[in-house]
């Protein structure tokens, strides 16, 4: 490391090759052997040997090309034994060599990724330092082009899911550098949602906040409250937004988040919105509204008619007499003779159609639709104590109305002594 930056200044190419070899392990020193001198040759008249110097040099050597292959066999084997085991050091250590280097920083950073078997905390420095170095390449590129692909870079390096580089270094460095894709990212990955919605809207990117809100809206209906806060707070804001403030109120009155009372609540806030603008809307909900008090109404009225009906049978079951006019058994479908078993549905038997005939027996017919009523009201009697369900189903549900009213039925806000 003493003569590391000199290296790097003069030879930044082969100084950063040698960095990468000895940090993966991989490094081979080379040792230089020194000839001793030779004993000068007496010189020989043979006129063959005086031929031999005017011959080309792979002429002349090309009997000994066996020899040779032969002899180089056992100089590698003996090369590869000689390799010396030294500890790798820590990535970390070489950071600092790297200081006015940038390009050759960032390949060595990326060689050095691509080799396994570093902790987990080397890992994390290697990573931490190469998505730094990315996105300072971004910002120092006036040319966007260049600049796009560098931050494509960066983007990259932090896909996944097993990347080893905290969302805390993520989101300042991509804080620091006016990296919005980075900040997106982790914060998708992290399920923060709300967060990026958030992050545009800070920053009043209003383009940003329409692309997040058609992402995540499905699965975050929240953020369709929040929208409608942010197209409203301003005029520049909702001349932006266009069009999406209307689909934002169709998307809220579609899924009942919030009611026409509160719509207008949180658009009276800023003297932004006119009544105009949200006039649709208004008279779309009203005439919903319409609708479905008529249908209540059809209800009430069928169910008031049905009721009062079963009182004015149940009235004279207790007190007129009961006129029996069937003239063939029911279960088989021949006239009728005694003995003869009617019951207070109309409906009359042969004795010896019944299986049973005493006090308890019930109507074949009937007696099925008898049995489901009577599982229900008991399943209600054993519910009517089941106030965690009521509580749950209450806070899970849009609309609570309607769960009170249901629960109501089942006499869960009843007294225990009218249930038995």
């Amino acid at each position: 490391m003493k003569y590391s930056r000199v290296l790097l200044a003069n030879c930044p190419s082969t100084t950063t090759e040698l960095f990468i070899a000895y940090y993966k392990g991989e490094y081979e020193p080379r040792t230089q052997q020194v000839e001793s001198p030779t004993e000068p040759q007496a010189q020989s008249n043979n006129p063959l040997q005086n031929l031999a110097a005017f011959l080309p040099l792979p002429l002349l050597h090309a009997g000994n090309a066996n020899v040779e292959r032969v002899e180089a066999k056992p100089a590698l084997e003996e090369r590869e034994q000689r390799i010396p085991d030294y500890r790798v050091p820590k990535p970390r250590t070489a950071f600092s060599a790297f200081v006015g280097h940038p390009q050759e920083f960032i390949t060595f950073l990326e060689a050095l990724i691509s080799k396994e078997g570093f902790k987990q905390e080397d890992k994390v420095d290697l990573y931490t330092t190469l998505f730094e170095m990315y996105l300072n390449a971004a910002g120092r590129q006036k040319d966007t082009t260049e600049k796009e692909q560098w931050q494509s870079k960066a983007k990259k390096l932090i896909e996944g899911k097993d990347i080893p580089i905290s969302t805390s270094s993520v989101l300042l460095l991509s804080d620091l550098s006016e990296f919005q894709e980075g900040s997106t990212l982790v914060r998708e990955q992290a399920g923060l949602r709300s967060d990026i919605f958030r992050s545009f809207t800070a920053a009043k990117d209003t383009q940003g906040a329409i692309r997040a809100l058609k992402k995540y809206g499905p699965e975050e209906p929240q953020l369709y409250v929040d929208a409608l806060t942010y197209f409203a707070s301003s005029p520049k804001i909702l001349a932006e937004a266009g069009d999406e403030l209307d689909a934002v109120l169709k998307r809220i009155s579609e899924d009942g988040l919030m009611s026409p009372l509160q719509v207008i609540q949180a658009l009276s806030n800023n003297a932004v919105v006119t009544m105009g603008r949200v006039k649709k809307y208004l008279s779309d909900n009203i005439e919903r509204e319409r609708k479905e008090i008529s249908s209540n109404r059809r209800l009430i009225s069928s169910y008031t008619t049905e009721t009062e009906t079963k009182m004015q049978e149940l009235e004279q079951l207790g007190t007129k007499p009961v006129v029996f006019q069937a003239r063939r058994c029911i279960s088989c479908n021949r006239p009728l003779d005694l003995p003869t078993v009617h019951f207070l549905c109309k409906h009359s038997f042969h004795q010896r159609c019944l299986n049973k005939v005493d006090e308890d027996a019930e109507c074949p017919v009937c007696a099925p639709e008898h049995s489901t009523i009577k599982a229900i009201r008991r399943r209600q009697v054993e519910s009517a104590d089941q106030h965690d369900l009521f509580k749950a189903e209450l806070q899970r549900s849009k609309d609570r109305f309607g769960i009170v009213s249901e629960f109501f039925g089942r006499g869960v806000l009843r007294p225990q002594s009218t249930m038995e």
